[in-house]
């Protein structure tokens, strides 16, 4: 591997009337783009030295014979983490090529990212910052430290690094045939002329107490999730959904073998505003009717973790049983009452609540609840739903893919951060420091 040697002297002058802090001097340090220079220097020597091997020393007789020839120096400033670099790198033209072809020997060892001014690195750290604030602040923010790329190149970045972290997260859930999903469905303001609003769909399912992103998809029908799914096997053919009572959703994703379980805080929440809706009860009412269904549901809950402990599934059966006819007592009740919109609710999904308790007589464990995706679904209101906020399609789902594979596993999103930045290639680099201090 080519070696290359930069010199850097540097001459500090403090008043001796004077007392400076550490910090001062670490900001006059900074100021001085030591790193950004050292950069140049090392980025030239290898410019030099690689062309040297190619074409042979500069102004050294003969060099015209050679198949290599030197074919001067092209500017360019590729922007990183340390600043704006000014390169003045060395072309070489291939005599024995077609049309004479002109190269850069310096990229034999260094990629740049294509023409982009702004590479990798600089790029990520924009990313970040702005899934964490607006991208104008992100450029503002970042300034404080760097050079960063305008407003417009993070809207591009992030969109690039979004499908990129959703094609890594494809491959690592292919095959996973997990035994739970956890949907859920939000929206936020579009910046699109044909809609107001986007529709954002996440899925996601909990492995070994660790919650993965299965899937991400914003203005896309809930049917394109289930057949991603079903392509990347991402999910078994018995699997149980856990959410609202979403028919959209349900009857994508709720197919063949797959069982749906009713989200239990959901259940009463939804009867009371079909109650509302209906305009047959008084609050006060309507607050009676969704405790009775939190005690039915809640007593169920109770009674199937200990007649699992005590393996005493007959009694458990029965209390299913008892669970599914309270249910359709207080849907009768609230038919009588003229509340048929609630009424038609606890009958289309009492059955939907005692889905955890049924499968738990046969050996089988799963939520009762989608608290994992309500949480995540703060996560997205954090960043995406402020009123001034406006998306377009492909903004919102790939800021989404981003924040959300970093909120469901920061170890998930390290790596594929380290891939985007090529960050394996560090341990490639051998580089040793040498500091001399003049007492002088």
């Amino acid at each position: 591997m080519p070696e290359t040697f930069v010199s850097v002297q540097v001459k500090i002058c403090i008043p001796e009337d004077k007392k400076i802090t550490i910090g001062n001097l670490a900001t006059t340090i900074h100021n001085m783009q030591i790193d950004k220079k050292v950069t140049e220097g090392i980025v030239q020597g290898l410019s030099e030295k690689i062309t040297s091997e190619y074409c042979g020393l500069k102004y050294t007789r003969g060099n015209g014979k050679e198949r290599f020839q030197r074919a001067g120096t092209k500017c360019r400033h590729p922007v990183t983490c340390v600043g704006a670099l000014d390169l003045r790198l060395n072309r070489i033209r291939d005599t024995q090529a077609t049309n004479n072809m002109i190269l850069r020997p310096v990229e034999d060892i260094l990629m740049f990212d294509g023409e982009n001014i702004y590479q990798e690195d600089i790029s990520m750290i924009a990313v970040e910052l702005s899934t964490k604030m607006t991208y104008r602040d992100a450029k503002m923010e970042g300034e404080l430290f760097t050079t960063m790329p305008s407003v417009r190149t993070i809207n591009r970045r992030t969109i690039k690094y979004g499908k990129t972290m959703q094609e890594y997260n494809n491959q690592e859930i292919e095959g996973l045939s997990a035994d739970i999903a956890i949907p859920d469905a939000t929206k936020s303001h579009s910046q699109e002329k044909d809609r107001s609003k986007n529709d954002i769909n996440v899925t996601l399912t909990v492995q070994n107490g660790k919650t993965v992103l299965l899937d991400t998809k914003v203005n896309k029908p809930w049917k394109e999730t289930n057949a991603h799914l079903d392509k990347v096997q991402a999910l078994a053919k018995n699997a149980a959904i856990i959410g609202d009572g979403d028919p959209e959703m349900n009857n994508a994703l709720v197919t063949d073998e797959r069982e749906f379980q009713m989200d239990l805080i959901h259940m009463p929440r939804a009867t009371g505003y079909k109650l509302w809706e209906d305009s047959m009860m008084s609050f006060e009412e309507r607050k009676q009717i969704m405790g009775k269904l939190k005690e039915i549901q809640y007593t169920l809950k109770n009674s199937m973790k200990k007649h699992v402990k005590d393996g005493d599934l007959n009694t458990l059966r029965r209390r299913v049983e008892m669970t599914v006819d309270a249910f359709k007592k207080i849907a009768d009740d609230l038919q009588g009452a003229g509340c048929s919109k609630a009424a038609r609710f606890i009958n289309k999904f009492s059955n939907y609540c005692v889905t955890f308790a049924r499968l738990a007589i046969d050996g089988r464990e799963i939520p009762w609840n989608s608290n994992v995706v309500e949480r995540l679904m703060g996560e997205i209101s954090k960043r995406c739903k402020h009123k001034w906020m406006r998306w377009t399609t492909d903004g919102q789902e790939a800021i989404l893919n981003i924040i959300l594979i970093r909120y469901t596993s920061k170890e998930k999103y390290d790596k594929f951060k380290k891939r985007i930045i090529f960050h394996e290639n560090l341990k490639y680099i051998n580089c040793k420091v040498n500091i001399l201090i003049d007492p002088g």
